[in-house]
């Protein structure tokens, strides 16, 4: 899994980092279930408006099928980065509920197969 965090009208610092890590840790949790030679890339623009004390985060999930979006603001760096990290968490367990009932779905088609030869 690569990760590219670009900051701007921010200076990196360890709290900043400690925010990042926290999140990334949970949605790696969820992406267990993709192999893990498949190319995953979680992609993070952080920043800070110029004039106010604002706060915006994109993140994109690039995952092998799909693409997940989060676009969110905050008046704090850390609550703009959870509400991103929360929407791609949100989206990512709906995908896997799919993922899961697709191939549900399939496996139970096989067996009725091999049961009505």
């Amino acid at each position: 899994m690569r990760v590219d965090v670009s900051l701007k009208y921010l200076d990196r610092s360890e709290f900043i980092d400690n925010v990042i890590e926290k999140n990334i840790k949970k949605i790696s949790r969820r992406l267990r279930m993709f192999r893990r030679d498949d190319p995953i890339h979680i992609s993070l623009h952080l920043e800070k408006h110029p004039l106010r004390e604002q706060y915006f985060c994109r993140a994109h999930v690039y995952l092998p099928a799909k693409l997940l979006n989060a676009d969110e603001k905050g008046r704090t760096f850390p609550v703009a980065v959870n509400k991103s990290f929360a929407a791609l968490v949100k989206q990512l367990d709906k995908h896997k509920e799919k993922v899961e009932t697709h191939v549900r779905k399939k496996k139970g088609t096989r067996r009725r197969t091999a049961r009505a030869q």
